[in-house]
């Protein structure tokens, strides 16, 4: 659970007894629904327009109306006003559903977010805790199109969107658990653990779209995103998501399709609490091998670009990943005495829960090349290992993954030791990777059986302290004898508007490599290994200062055993202690009109032969903000840089699917600038883009990976677009 500061607020005073059911605040007297009404005011700003209902909290109380006029009324007059006040109270309460917000009332969430207009979070597989996210709509967040700029300074990617992707910053790059061979492309899709969850008030949707409008079909590039989400109920939500990344890049041969389509639901109740859904991933690739002779692009200027030789006419890569995946938990309150005062969560609880998935993970390589193609079998070093001219290297991974766990509330949610946790799992792998034996006995798969149990505990101070951990420990199967060990802390202060944050983070995992990384029979590469287990200790370190706009990360690791892809994209372990330290600072300034902000980190890599790292990597936007017409439309003008020094930046093998190191030259020391204006119409945010506006200057060396090139000049458009249910 991450230990943001919008997680951690103190519990606020919003559970008064009004607030129980949906007629009693109508039915209350006046005075009571003002204070509803300014604690509301005070608590909550929502920029979805949460109180723009505010005034049915002043609905005129028929009771009150009654009490002051029935002495001059008849006994019929009487009967009358009070069949007209039972028909204003069902008038109102459906009135309050329709333009008001629905309450949820959950131990899940603080108390502030009861009527927020729209609430997302992700949830850990674990024990079933949220950490709460935004969905940012805002200028600044739109008109990064790609995943990785959201989320980076910079990455190594093959140029185009929805392909392989390594991050700068080493401690954000992220891995898929039991099939590594989809960690390139983990940050444009979705996983259980990133799948976003939501609760609102009235039904959501989002459109997107980024691509070269006006490019020729050939370079065409489109970038889609659609989002839906409604509450069926106010503690059940149904939610769909669609994206798709990918265009046919600037070289021959590199067209690329990235999809996901999810189904999402939740239900945060005030006992039971549930997450579940499908996940659907497609990765389709046309791979070249990259540009044979970079001379070409870097040192003259061609007309086309598709005219520059690639290594690979006839290979293609595909990768899946179908997931369903459901967690669950009911808490059970034990109450040692009787008390009516206890709000929901509150008090001694036990929650029993269950986490449950099943996944199927399928990576599929394919070429064909001529036995006269010398630059093609030069690429994979002239090695054919089962057929002389044609690949088909298929691998997969099936893993039902079931999990128990109990946590205890000892005294209260918001407590120094609010929550002691534990549970047990049992996991079964199936694996499957070519091998010359099944000519003879046919294909089948090798399985894996894991059993593990894991524990943890966390509590918290009021806004000013908070902290949790959880370690697991596998006692039994194929990764008999992993650790992993995550700790997490946050102090807060509030000398300034919106306070000072310091957050802690303490990793530390000795982990078996999967069955894919120790052996593995392509028709280019092979290997058959017995690796040890691999060890990282990680500290990290974050002040955060809301108000001045600044973010400052500190990060350390040290990895004994570490496991890397070598100049011939052969796995490889090490046998030295390795070191990486990274320092990175976002800060954004303001002077009148004029917006500078800045994203930039500092890296270290004690060998970067095995790990290796650029010195310094930056994204600066500089842009001017003004309206264009008052609180209607709003222009930004400017300018997106990024750049990083010089280093041996990784080479991707399409056969493997594999980042590995070259030693061939280094790339970097350019900077790649973006000229854009950018549009917020009402709730419509508009972007237009000249990429690549500075080409040639200072070089044409707009390399990513080794042999791989960034986009040329192109106009590029986008829109992200929401549409929701405001309150009358």
């Amino acid at each position: 659970m991450l230990l943001s500061p919008v997680f951690c607020k103190a519990q606020d005073t919003l559970r008064p007894v009004i607030l129980q059911d949906t007629v009693r605040p109508l039915l209350a007297d006046s005075l009571a629904m003002l204070l509803l009404r300014d604690s509301l005011l005070y608590t909550m700003p929502d920029s979805l327009g949460v109180f723009a209902a505010q005034d049915s909290l002043l609905l005129r109380d028929s009771l009150q109306v009654a009490g002051l006029d029935s002495i001059l009324l008849s006994p019929r007059e009487q009967a009358k006003l009070k069949r007209a006040m039972e028909r204003d109270s069902i008038r109102a309460v459906r009135d309050s559903i329709r333009s008001s917000p629905r309450m949820m009332e959950t131990f899940y969430f603080p108390d502030s977010l009861y009527f927020k207009r729209l609430v997302t979070w992700t949830h850990d597989r674990y024990l079933n805790d949220p950490t709460l996210t935004t969905l940012d709509t805002l200028m600044n967040h739109t008109i990064h199109d790609y995943a990785f700029l959201k989320k980076d300074v910079g990455a190594t990617y093959l140029g185009v969107a929805g392909s392989a992707t390594l991050y700068h910053n080493y401690f954000k790059r992220e891995r898929l658990e039991r099939f590594d061979p989809y960690d390139p492309y983990i940050g444009e899709t979705f996983t259980p653990q990133t799948l976003p969850f939501y609760n609102t008030k009235s039904p959501y949707t989002e459109l997107s779209y980024a691509g070269t409008f006006f490019a020729t079909k050939l370079k065409e590039e489109t970038n889609i995103e659609v989002i839906h989400t409604q509450n069926l109920s106010p503690e059940h939500n149904f939610s769909l998501a669609y994206k798709r990344f990918g265009g046919r890049g600037m070289l021959e041969r590199e067209a690329t399709d990235t999809r996901s389509f999810t189904m999402g639901t939740s239900y945060i109740g005030k006992r039971y609490i549930m997450h579940g859904g499908y996940i659907y991933n497609k990765v389709r690739r046309n791979e070249n091998g990259g540009v044979v002779d970079e001379y070409m692009v870097r040192d003259t200027l061609v007309e086309d670009i598709r005219e520059v030789r690639v290594y690979l006419k006839r290979a293609e890569t595909m990768l899946k990943t179908n997931t369903f995946f459901i967690t669950q938990m009911y808490g059970i309150p034990i109450r040692l005495m009787k008390s009516d005062t206890l709000g929901v969560g509150e008090g001694t609880m036990m929650y029993l829960g269950h986490s449950g998935t099943f996944a199927t993970y399928t990576r599929l390589y394919s070429d064909d090349i001529p036995i006269n193609s010398r630059e093609a079998r030069d690429f994979f070093h002239n090695n054919f290992y089962y057929h002389p001219t044609t690949s088909r290297d298929s691998i997969r991974t099936r893993q039902i993954d079931n999990r128990f766990f109990v946590r205890l509330q000892p005294w209260a949610r918001d407590a120094i030791v609010s929550k002691i946790d534990g549970g047990f799992g049992y996991e079964l792998l199936s694996n499957y990777s070519f091998s010359p034996e099944h000519y003879l006995s046919g294909s089948k798969d090798q399985v894996q059986n894991n059993i593990y149990f894991y524990a943890g505990a966390s509590g918290i101070f009021r806004k000013y302290f908070a902290w949790n951990a959880l370690g697991r420990l596998d006692f039994a199967g194929y990764y008999q004898g992993d650790v992993s060990l995550n700790g997490n802390v946050r102090f807060s202060a509030y000398p300034i508007d919106q306070g000072v944050h310091l957050l802690g983070n303490l990793s530390i995992e000795n982990r078996t490599p999967d069955r894919h990384t120790q052996y593995y029979f392509g028709n280019h590469r092979r290997w058959d290994n017995n690796f040890g287990k691999m060890t990282e200790t990680k500290i990290g370190a974050t002040l955060s200062i809301p108000k001045w706009k600044l973010d400052a990360f500190f990060g350390y690791s040290m990895l004994t055993n570490h496991i890397y892809f070598d100049t011939l994209g052969l796995p490889k372990q090490s046998d030295e202690i390795l070191n990486v330290m990274s320092a990175a600072v976002t800060k954004n300034f303001r002077l009148w009109r004029l917006h500078l902000d800045h994203r930039a980190l500092l890296q270290f890599s004690s060998n970067q032969d095995q790990i290796p790292l650029p010195l310094f990597s930056a994204n600066f936007r500089y842009y001017l903000e003004f309206e264009l017409v008052k609180n209607v439309l709003t222009a930004q003008l400017g300018a997106d840089a990024t750049f990083h020094t010089d280093y041996y930046a990784p080479a991707y093998d399409p056969d493997t699917g594999r980042f590995r190191i070259q030693n061939e030259r280094m790339i970097g020391n350019y900077p790649y600038i973006d000229a854009f204006i950018n549009l917020t119409w009402k709730r419509a945010t508009i972007f237009v883009k000249y990429i690549n506006a500075a080409m040639p200057w200072p070089n044409a060396d707009y390399f990513s990976a080794l042999h791989y090139i960034r986009p040329q000049k192109a106009l590029k458009l986008g829109m992200t677009w929401p549409f929701y249910l405001q309150p009358k």
